[in-house]
């Protein structure tokens, strides 16, 4: 099984590595590389070392496009995913598929009759 790190509503899937292809996610100017920002508080989800990002929805089928955030490749020995409200993670060199998770609620609950 791949290694899994979740961070609040972003969730990375360890992958087998890949050469980036698609559209390719530059850094903004301040260094970071965002990979999700907060809709209420603007928090953001970044990485600060050097990482590449790309997102190709090929690689990424077997889940709503809205949720596929895009791949994010490691290029040291390990980069640290940063959020103002969670613990950073230190994920190691490597290829990650980002998501994006989501709630669910149940609306009508009820036995079931056999």
């Amino acid at each position: 099984m791949n290694a899994i790190y979740a961070q609040g509503d972003i969730l990375l899937e360890k992958v087998n590595d890949l050469v980036p292809a698609g559209v390719t996610i530059a850094p903004g100017a301040d260094g970071a590389l965002v990979l999700a920002e907060g809709e209420m508080t603007g928090h953001r989800h970044v990485i600060f070392d050097r990482v590449t990002m790309f997102r190709d929805d090929s690689l990424a089928r077997d889940m709503p496009s809205e949720l596929y955030v895009g791949h994010v490749v490691v290029e040291d020995d390990e980069a640290l995913l940063r959020h103002e409200e969670h613990a950073a993670i230190a994920l190691p060199r490597g290829t990650y598929r980002v998501r994006r998770q989501r709630e669910l609620e149940a609306k009508d609950v009820r036995i079931v009759a056999d």
